[in-house]
């Protein structure tokens, strides 16, 4: 073996030995431990050859070889397909941390051109984060990498550490307080929270007292995973022994107008969003008679995509297209 592939073999042992994996020394090797990255994330031979451009055979051959090595089946088959077991979901962390790693070391880093991207790049949110931050997204993506592509989907905080995990999704943009701990956090933007009422509403006119607001149904937005700022409306109004009444209680701040719109009931929601659809729904704007925090708008990764040239390029006109949102607190009379 050269003298530079020992090293670098030697350097793979230490770091596996530091990250608590014991193995089967014999013919242990990088390509291995990606083979193993792969299968997991795959949940499949077929599938895993495919992703590191391997053949279906010699991917069953690198299962074998990384079943001896680590004493373990790895991968068990099921009614619902090959499934890790625990010994995989033990090793799959560290296995990409040394993965990341070893690709900075061994190869330094990979130059990126936007010109020549062609994702796709899958981002997760909510409908409203994507209705106002999209719009101006693509259009830089547009002229920055016109043959990429992005996928939307939406949040989902029971998947969401698995997904950036397993790598199928590659950012989050939203207004989650708490995410995982294992997941990146850069803030974007602040967005106030302003009540909405029907300009033809039966009672309110300009204003908004205390008593208004607790008297009419409220349609209240609690984001999936995110009950933050509905908690912290229900603390403020305890302090003054108030409470509201819930009228309709949805998952997105999108539906909030079109309910109000139509009916005496009212809502707290963004200004932004207010500012949008006043015109169109014929809706006032309204400021809460309670002190509320804003909403703090963030982007999240996962440590896998931190020094990935590609995602660090995306994060940044993610930030960039943000920017252009962050006035809107000044606009409007309220």
């Amino acid at each position: 073996m050269a003298k530079d592939g020992i090293q670098r073999e030697e350097t793979l042992l230490a770091r596996l030995d530091a990250a608590g994996i014991g193995i089967n020394r014999a013919g242990i090797d990088l390509n291995l431990l990606v083979y193993l990255e792969a299968l997991y994330t795959e949940g499949g031979v077929s599938r895993a050859a495919e992703r590191v451009n391997l053949s279906q055979p010699a991917m069953s051959l690198a299962l074998k070889r990384l079943r001896e090595i680590f004493d373990d089946p790895l991968l068990i088959r099921t009614p619902r397909g090959m499934v890790p077991t625990q010994r995989a979901q033990e090793l799959i962390e560290p296995v990409r941390a040394i993965l990341g790693q070893s690709r900075e070391l061994l190869g330094g880093r990979r130059k990126f051109d936007p010109a020549t991207a062609t994702g796709p790049f899958t981002l997760v949110g909510t409908e409203y984060v994507f209705s106002i931050l999209l719009p101006i997204l693509i259009k830089r993506i547009e002229r920055e990498a016109p043959l990429a592509s992005i996928v939307s989907r939406p949040t989902s905080p029971v998947y969401l550490k698995s997904w950036f995990e397993e790598g199928r999704v590659g950012l989050g943009i939203g207004y989650s307080e708490q995410p995982p701990q294992e997941l990146r956090v850069r803030p974007l933007f602040d967005e106030s929270l302003v009540c909405i009422a029907r300009r033809k509403h039966s009672r309110i006119r300009g204003t908004l007292s205390l008593e208004q607001f607790c008297a009419f149904p409220h349609v209240v937005v609690r984001p999936m995973g995110t009950p933050q700022y509905a908690l912290s409306l229900e603390s403020a109004l305890a302090a003054l022994d108030r409470e509201i009444k819930i009228g309709l209680l949805v998952s997105d701040f999108l539906i909030a107008p079109e309910v109000v719109a139509e009916t005496d009931m009212i809502a707290l929601v963004p200004r932004g969003l207010a500012q949008r659809y006043a015109g169109p729904k014929g809706l006032q704007i309204l400021m809460p008679p309670v002190a509320l925090p804003k909403l703090h708008f963030s982007m999240i990764w996962h440590e896998r995509t931190h020094r990935d040239p590609v995602y660090q390029w995306l994060r940044d006109i993610v930030a960039d297209a943000s920017r252009e949102l962050a006035p809107r607190e000044t606009k409007g009379s309220v």
